[in-house]
């Protein structure tokens, strides 16, 4: 075994190692440098090494039915019955309905809400935005569910993140990845993303209950979420999940690495105990910490009322030590200045940016490509393609490892590289026919896989 290999595999035991070198948060904005150690195209030896370890893992397991493969329990936020509250919540649609913001009544959907304003498509069969979902996972496989996790991000990003969460022990993060694929499957996540927007419902789209504009210091995108427009009689439990997990796989669309988390404002301006909703922030607590992991930059609590000590004491346990470590407190907006930078912060915090959210509806014909039956499968055999180019090239990184040819490891190293920039490609030509368009594409903030926040900002002259 050569030099190289020989290190590492002294060092297989100490995963403390990798990652080690992180830089604290406040660190890195204080510097206004964002830390890009342990993210894809920035690693160390031992990194790759642990990574490469990773992918054996599940390069051995691709052809296993996915509820064989063993992995972290799946834990519900909250224990409710979803067939039944799905039905309390129709009935009340149907006998004793009432509004909730702007004309939005209670359980009414965008699509509804598009139906009624005469925004039908001609493509739909009945005049519908976006044609019946069909199912991208091909088999019950745990390969064809991970590439559908994968979807247009670099392969090696998602596994990455699983990874940093779990401080580099190989084991722990194959279990965690498995249970989040097997979450997402049972959520029917790529369902939510087909039909986007258009199923959420209106209300928290029209009151723009949380929403993503512009970036911090770090180049993180800036996800604002107001507590104060949420009641938790607004909607019902499954709506509001249907939107939480909506919003998480949208903003992955807003991240190109090696920025690949947001920072977070929770503006608790004008809240009060009304506002407060326990399932919601169970369920948002444990996504993002089981399911979405390493996707939170840092998160910001702003304004809080004098009592919100007390309701941070009963949420802070709850909370890994590593995301509560990303939570910081600003009372006043001047505090928000050491993380966003003036022109990116919104004058009614204390910013330059005049921008004020407002909901773009869909448009008519913006899904027509989704009804393109052979586009589809053109893009997707392009992209199957590819990605048996990358397993393959993936397969000899791995035994070059294993068998400690440094040159072969390198080589191969190279070639997963190119391939990936070309899986991503190719997974976002196949991403037209299958994910709905949403706000940010209306807007022109994110356009061919780059996004301009200076599309919808508007700074003081």
């Amino acid at each position: 075994m050569s030099g190289l290999f020989k290190a590492i595999s002294r060092q297989r035991s100490q995963v403390d190692m990798a990652g080690s070198g992180r830089e604290p948060i406040l660190a890195q904005y204080s510097k206004g440098r964002l830390d890009k150690s342990g993210v894809y195209d920035n690693l160390s030896p031992i990194e790759e090494n642990l990574l490469a370890d990773l992918w054996e893992r599940f390069l051995d397991a691709l052809d296993t039915p996915l509820a064989a493969v063993p992995s972290d329990a799946i834990v519900r936020p909250i224990e409710y019955d979803e067939e039944a509250d799905r039905k309390r919540a129709q009935h009340t649609q149907d006998t004793a309905p009432f509004e909730v913001f702007e004309g939005c009544m209670f359980n009414e959907t965008v699509a509804d809400k598009c139906t009624q304003l005469g925004i039908v498509s001609e493509a739909g069969a009945d005049g519908e935005l976006v044609p019946p979902y069909e199912s991208q996972i091909s088999d019950e496989t745990l390969g064809s569910a991970l590439w559908a996790v994968v979807r247009e991000d670099h392969p090696d990003v998602l596994l990455l993140r699983f990874l940093r969460a779990r401080k580099w022990d190989v084991d722990k993060a194959f279990k965690m990845a498995v249970a989040a694929i097997k979450w997402r499957v049972h959520e029917r996540v790529e369902e939510i993303i087909w039909y986007g927007d258009t199923h959420n419902d209106a209300s928290l789209m029209w009151k723009g209950v949380s929403y993503a504009h512009g970036k911090d210091r770090l180049g993180q995108p800036i996800v604002w979420s107001g507590s104060c427009l949420h009641h938790q009689k607004d909607q019902s439990y499954p709506q509001l999940k249907r939107y939480l997990i909506w919003m998480m796989e949208t903003l992955r669309t807003l991240l190109v690495t090696p920025v690949e988390r947001v920072c977070l404002i929770m503006d608790l301006s004008d809240h009060s105990n009304a506002n407060m909703d326990w399932p919601f922030v169970k369920t948002f607590i444990k996504f993002l910490e089981a399911y979405y992991p390493e996707c939170l930059g840092l998160c910001v609590v702003y304004n809080g009322p004098w009592w919100f000590s007390g309701v941070w004491k009963l949420i802070s346990p709850l909370l890994d030590p590593v995301v509560a470590s990303k939570v910081q407190f600003a009372s006043k907006p001047d505090a928000l200045l050491k993380f966003i930078d003036p022109q990116e912060l919104l004058e009614s915090r204390g910013g330059l940016d005049k921008y004020a959210y407002e909901y773009v509806k869909p448009q008519a014909e913006e899904n027509k490509l989704m009804f393109d039956t052979e586009g589809r499968q053109a893009a997707s055999t392009a992209l199957d393609k590819v990605r048996e180019q990358f397993v393959q090239a993936t397969r000899e990184w791995t035994d070059a490892k294993e068998g400690g040819d440094d040159d072969a490891f390198a080589r191969a190293s190279r070639e997963r590289k190119e391939l990936s920039d070309k899986y991503r490609l190719a997974a976002k030509e196949k991403d037209k026919y299958t994910r709905a368009r949403h706000f940010y594409t209306r807007t022109g903030v994110l356009a061919d896989g780059k996004v301009d926040w200076s599309k919808v900002q508007r700074h003081k002259e």
